[in-house]
């Protein structure tokens, strides 16, 4: 009977908090609406574009290990952020 009571009131307290947050996400939803439909352009026929001599720098410069390194750099430090007493 008292847990019923408790939940009762739970409920009403976290009644406009949730109305809230409902309506954000409403409104959230209904502007990404509004967005325009973006065209993906095929990755091949950009890298078919380059010129020879930008691929030879990019080979001699390691830019796929590079771009790899720092990708999982941002995403460790993403994550030990959120490690509490760390970040």
């Amino acid at each position: 009977m008292i847990q019923k009571l408790i939940d009762a009131l739970i409920d009403i307290v976290l009644f406009v908090p949730r109305l809230m947050f409902s309506l954000l996400v409403d409104a959230v939803e209904l502007m990404l609406g509004w967005l325009p439909e973006i065209q993906i352009v095929d990755v091949q026929n950009v890298f078919n574009g380059l010129g020879g001599q930008l691929l030879y720098f990019l080979t001699v410069f390691e830019f796929g290990y590079g771009l790899t390194a720092i990708m999982t750099a941002l995403i460790a430090r993403f994550i030990l952020r959120r490690i509490p007493f760390i970040g």
